[in-house]
């Protein structure tokens, strides 16, 4: 079902703000983990990454106007600010999925450099840690959090896109696979510049 734009935008806009501004401005609380190497408990952590995850969303909805993607809303403002509460909630609710189930998992949710030293070994495992998890012990197990996650924001995201469900079904397979593929990117600056 479709509702509003104008409501879709200010849940959106509200959830997105309460979110950030809750979740970057916790105290530590001794229940938290803490991550990024004991710098940030993982509500601060959260917070920080749905503001970078916000300003990802509202670019992706620039490309989509441009792409004039979906064809159904228009290309003004009121088309962008759809894109943006669209790709926006993608966002929060991929987001969510992945730390809450790292967090209930008791899954790293930072990126592991390798040990090895040659060029393909690296990259292979910086593409391998975008569908699997290092653990502190070294194994390694399917990284649930991110895959699930990948795929519940981008299948939430087509069930509110207009169009026929069955577009709806491709533009989420390729949504959550591109999500994916930008964390293979996004390990592989961390094993290389970072």
């Amino acid at each position: 079902m479709w509702i509003s734009h104008r409501n879709t935008r200010s849940l959106a806009v509200r959830a997105a703000c309460t979110v950030v501004l809750v979740c970057s401005a916790a105290s530590p609380m001794i229940a938290q983990v803490r991550v990024d190497n004991g710098r940030h408990t993982r509500w601060q952590r959260f917070g920080r990454d749905m503001g970078y995850g916000i300003a990802e969303g509202l670019a992706f909805a620039g490309l989509d106007q441009a792409l004039k993607q979906p064809k159904d809303w228009d290309s003004g403002g009121t088309g962008f600010e759809k894109r943006a509460a669209s790709d926006v909630g993608e966002f929060v609710i991929q987001e969510s999925v992945t730390e809450g189930l790292a967090a209930a998992l008791n899954r790293p949710l930072d990126y592991t450099r390798c040990g090895c030293r040659s060029t393909g070994s690296r990259v292979g495992h910086a593409l391998a840690l975008s569908v699997v998890d290092q653990m502190p012990d070294g194994h390694h197990a399917l990284a649930i959090p991110r895959i699930v996650g990948a795929f519940a924001g981008s299948f939430a995201q087509a069930s509110w896109r207009p169009g026929p469900s069955s577009d709806r079904t491709r533009v989420a397979l390729g949504n959550a696979a591109t999500s994916l593929a930008i964390g293979a990117g996004i390990n592989l600056f961390h094993e290389f510049v970072k």
